[in-house]
């Protein structure tokens, strides 16, 4: 249930943007009317085709800033999208510049998106901009007029090899004509070749996205739709400039979601961290409990099973934690500790909950997959010792304080809570102590 909410919160932002985007396309005459009936607002119309250019701008600078070379090559990749939109038209045979766009673009946007937090001066953003480059000189090569028999360069390589210009011709016009290929008549401005090339790159990132549960990889998502919906409008004087605003503010949004979530959230639980727990603290009211949690014998357990182990206990934690009932805000404080905030009751009303919490967490069990499980095959493992070994019981010490005369700030109900938990560790752990 969390991940589906996960998942529609990620995919909101796109979904609303290129909503929007549908309905100034689809009511762009009656908005242009509107528009050049009043001065100010007719200026701002003749500025309209350069927004675009201005918002991927501010998308690749962020993305020098922060060293994302996904963000600054997504918005590069826009950028060239757009001119090559506005300034070639779509079936003009003489060049196919438009189809062979059409075509690279949504895998332009999946290598960018696997260059997703990578830094920019690296040997993978050398590469990925040298595949730019290289992809802009073969599209001026194979899809305008040139005539290679005359071309300098084609009569040097015919010294290495013969014929080089009836070879290059007959591939540039096989290249264009699989370009233009119209077997598939949804959309028809949009090649067959450049339909698959979509359908592809989209069922890609969505794989991604559905595995990773990362809001950049749904940016990207929304980015190639948006300039697939470009594409396919009949809109041609609109449909470029809003779609492609729709893309670089996707790009930009998302990105800007994600650093907000990587400070206030921690990373390997997904819970939310100690920035958000304090922010939170300032607006309690005067009625609130806090439980202080620790998991058993958590330090033992790494040292047994090793680190990486110990995290999916965190995670495993974690996932539980979100569930637990009473409305509890649940946040990692740090290490092996959480923080459950209780707004509106009093600790007699809140433990309750975590005792309910702490029961069902001792009940479960967690299995370990150790070493000798890679080494075993799939029979053996299904054996006896080897399984016995391999389960665990979580448990967690809670210790539970709220508003009093001694202790009136959060903070201080913090350290109550914090001393109660020492209380139930010192007690035998596995239990609640207020």
């Amino acid at each position: 249930m969390y991940s589906v909410k996960r998942i529609c919160y990620q995919l909101i932002i796109p979904v609303i943007l290129i909503l929007i985007s549908l309905m100034i396309v689809w009511k762009w005459p009656e908005i242009q009317a509107q528009f050049k009936s009043t001065k100010e607002l007719k200026a701002f119309l003749v500025l309209l085709p350069v927004l675009p250019y201005a918002i991927f701008s501010i998308g690749a600078l962020m993305g020098w800033r922060y060293n994302n070379m996904g963000l600054v090559m997504g918005s590069c990749v826009l950028g060239l999208s757009y001119f090559i939109s506005l300034r070639f038209s779509p079936g003009q045979w003489s060049n196919t510049f438009y189809e062979a766009y059409i075509f690279l673009f949504p895998l332009n946007i999946v290598m960018c998106s696997m260059l997703i937090k990578r830094y920019i001066f690296t040997l993978k953003g050398f590469l990925s901009l040298f595949l730019i480059l290289f992809q802009i000189l073969a599209i001026i090569t194979l899809c305008g007029q040139i005539d290679y028999s005359s071309s300098a360069v084609v009569s040097k390589i015919e010294g290495l090899i013969p014929f080089a210009s009836i070879h290059l011709d007959d591939f540039s016009t096989g290249f264009k004509s699989f370009l233009k290929m119209k077997e598939l008549v949804i959309f028809k401005q949009i090649p067959t070749p450049a339909i698959i090339s979509f359908l592809l790159s989209l069922a890609y990132l969505s794989a991604r996205f559905l595995k990773n549960r990362d809001i950049l990889l749904a940016g990207y998502i929304g980015s190639l739709s948006a300039v697939f919906l470009s594409a396919a409008a009949n809109r041609p004087e609109a449909a470029p400039i809003v779609f492609h605003i729709t893309a670089g503010l996707i790009l930009i949004i998302t990105n800007i979601e994600a650093s907000f979530f990587m400070a206030y959230n921690d990373e390997l639980t997904s819970l939310p961290g100690r920035r958000s727990l304090n922010e939170n603290m300032m607006n309690l009211g005067k009625k609130y409990t806090i439980a202080m949690m620790y998991i058993d014998h958590i330090k033992k357990f790494n040292d047994k099973y090793g680190h990486k182990t110990g995290d999916d206990v965190l995670k495993v934690v974690a996932a539980r934690l979100k569930e637990i009932s009473g409305r509890a805000k649940v946040y990692r404080y740090g290490g092996e500790e959480f923080t459950a905030v209780f707004q509106g009751k009093s600790a007699k009303e809140s433990i309750p909950h975590l005792e309910s919490f702490r029961k069902a967490l001792a009940d479960s069990q967690f299995v370990v997959r150790m070493r000798s499980r890679k080494k075993s095959t799939a029979v053996k493992r299904g054996q006896g010792p080897i399984e016995k070994q391999n389960q665990v019981w979580i448990t967690i010490s809670i210790g539970v304080s709220e508003p009093g005369k001694h202790h009136p700030t959060p903070e201080k109900v913090i350290k109550a809570a914090d001393k109660a938990l020492y209380k139930a560790k010192k007690a035998g752990r596995n239990r609640v102590c207020s």
